[in-house]
């Protein structure tokens, strides 16, 4: 006899990639409209938030969009935003954010 976990693992699967992409959706909106503070860059692909980017990531990526994510919100807000060029160049101090 199949358990309720083999008889709908496709079906498990399928709803779990469709609400990790949705929470990664999510964190690509905040970045739709914003570009590099210190370039312009406006791609959202190549955008970061500075320093916290990848506890941003992580967070929004195990954070259901119905639960709390004030502190995502937070970590945002206390963020600039650079471009994956400009956040190399700012940690080997090549710039300087003003």
């Amino acid at each position: 006899m199949e358990t309720h976990y083999e008889k709908y693992k496709e079906t498990i699967k399928k709803v779990a990639r469709r609400h990790y992409n949705k929470r990664v959706a999510w964190l690509n909106q905040h970045l739709s409209d914003k570009s590099c503070r210190n370039c312009g860059e406006s791609e959202t692909v190549c955008l970061k938030f500075y320093p916290y980017d990848s506890q941003i990531r992580k967070l929004s990526k195990t954070t259901s969009l119905n639960g709390q994510r004030t502190e995502i919100v937070d970590l945002i807000d206390n963020s600039e935003i650079l471009c994956h060029n400009c956040w190399i160049k700012l940690d080997n101090d090549l710039i300087e954010l003003i």
